[in-house]
């Protein structure tokens, strides 16, 4: 039973890893992006306000965010697959057990 439990921890991590990951990135998603105002100064139209533009310093907070979000939703679906392989072997392992006793026992028999 012992190891399993280790199956299931790697698919507990990962699952609160994705999940953490995806409700972080539709969070970052719907968030409203703050606009601003842009002064410029060209060399011929001379200084220049462009307004409504999104702000570019929260735009890259948004970007490394994202790219943490990833890298966290990554790992968690690679704990994910280990868990299911530890999950699957030791399944594996209980079954060839089982037919080997079964099958030493019924070759006892004769």
């Amino acid at each position: 039973m012992k190891p399993f439990i280790n199956a299931v921890i790697f698919l507990a991590a990962g699952a609160v890893l994705v999940v953490f990951a995806v409700v972080n990135a539709l969070l970052l998603y719907t968030a409203d992006v703050p606009k601003t105002t842009l002064n410029v100064t060209a060399p011929i139209l001379g200084q220049l306000k462009i307004q409504g533009v999104p702000d570019p310093y929260y735009l890259v907070i948004g970007v490394v965010r994202g790219v943490v979000l990833l890298a966290i939703g990554l790992t968690g679906a690679k704990l994910m697959e280990i868990g299911l392989a530890e999950w699957r072997e030791r399944r594996r392992e209980e079954a060839v057990r089982r037919y080997y006793e079964q099958y030493g026992y019924q070759y006892q028999q004769y």
